[in-house]
């Protein structure tokens, strides 16, 4: 190999590492986001209470998890079109500097159905 290629594996190499640090902390809070919305099916009784109960176990379970940077307000309790759950929403972008003049802007979104009966 001649050390033009050489470099040029370098600087590809550190590219692809400057991206998997700079964007790799917002896709393992989107992991943690998803387990605590996952970990309200494992309540079934928030359901009954409303979505004020659901949004404070949402923040509960983010303050364990460490997860600072999503805001409540990223997330949305509705009632579902039949009625019988709530349509728990998590939908948030985070924009990330990656240097000079360059910033990638990731979008997350994630739903889980909580029933409003338990089974």
């Amino acid at each position: 190999m001649s050390m033009s290629s050489v470099m040029l594996m370098i600087a590809l190499a550190a590219f692809f590492l400057t991206l998997l640090f700079k964007m790799g902390p917002a896709y393992m809070q989107y992991w943690q986001v998803r387990s605590a919305l996952d970990k309200l099916l494992e309540q079934p009784e928030l359901g009954k209470q409303g979505p004020h109960a659901i949004l404070s176990a949402i923040d509960k379970q983010l303050y364990i998890n460490e997860v600072r940077t999503v805001k409540s307000d990223s997330f949305e309790v509705k009632t579902t079109k039949d009625g019988k759950g709530w349509d728990v929403t998590a939908n948030y972008v985070v924009q990330q500097h990656i240097g000079m003049n360059v910033d990638v802007l990731m979008t997350f979104d994630y739903a889980v159905v909580l029933p409003k009966k338990p089974e």
